[in-house]
């Protein structure tokens, strides 16, 4: 839990900068501690005070309105990473308070370290001027990824297995596809959204592991972007 940051009580940053655009990365993970959020939600408002923008990480499962659909796409979604998230959408997070739950799975630490699933009030979404949510549907990353690898089969164990209940990979996970859907598109979208965006001033909120990737990608558009110590 220490390793991914689970009890940290601070939000750590880091900073890019390529001269003129000057981006702090807000390492943000789904479950914590009421005092890390808090103490995100302060940083996110000191730097929006003196004019940065704010991009956040939230995919949406895209404009679908037909429910099988829909259906279809969480199931395929569930198969590439393991993680089902209709049941993490429904939980409104990857905690489930009433069955003591992370991801599905029982845990002591929920009640023991008072961990929370992320909440909504860290970044002032109703501010549609400043506040960008700079990320991929999985739609989108459904179909990047078939175009790219293959058609994704759902086999009789997947249709069987209903959301919110126990669901094992039938086969190794294929890390591949699964990094290509977790990370790479959406690391290219959010670095061309950057490249492309005039203001300079750019706040990210992501998951820590986007970090590096989202660097590497701007270094290859620029090589003036380099990790910095601060603003």
């Amino acid at each position: 839990m220490n390793s991914m940051g689970l009890l940290d009580k601070k939000i750590p940053l880091k900073y890019i900068s390529n001269g003129e655009k000057k981006i702090p990365f807000f390492s943000l993970h789904h479950v914590g501690q009421k005092e890390f959020y808090d103490d995100a939600k302060r940083k996110v408002d000191s730097f929006m005070k003196i004019g940065y923008t704010v991009y956040y990480e939230n995919v949406r499962v895209g404009p679908i309105k037909d429910s099988m659909q829909k259906d279809t796409i969480y199931r395929k979604a569930r198969k590439i990473t393991g993680v089902d998230f209709m049941a993490v959408a429904s939980n409104a997070g990857y905690i489930d308070t009433v069955n003591q739950t992370i991801m599905g799975k029982k845990s002591k630490f929920i009640k023991k370290y008072h961990l929370v699933n992320q909440p909504m009030g860290i970044i002032p979404f109703s501010d549609t001027i400043n506040v960008r949510n700079v990320d991929a549907s999985f739609a989108q990353l459904i179909r990047e990824c078939e175009n790219k690898f293959g058609t994704i089969q759902l086999e009789k164990y997947d249709f069987e297995t209903n959301f919110g209940e126990k669901y094992k990979l039938q086969k190794k996970k294929d890390k591949e596809i699964n990094k290509y859907f977790i990370y790479i598109f959406r690391n290219n979208l959010i670095v061309n959204t950057i490249l492309n965006d005039q203001r300079n001033k750019i706040i990210l909120v992501y998951g820590a592991e986007h970090f590096n990737g989202i660097l590497e990608n701007l270094q290859k558009a620029d090589k003036r972007f380099k990790k910095v110590d601060g603003l």
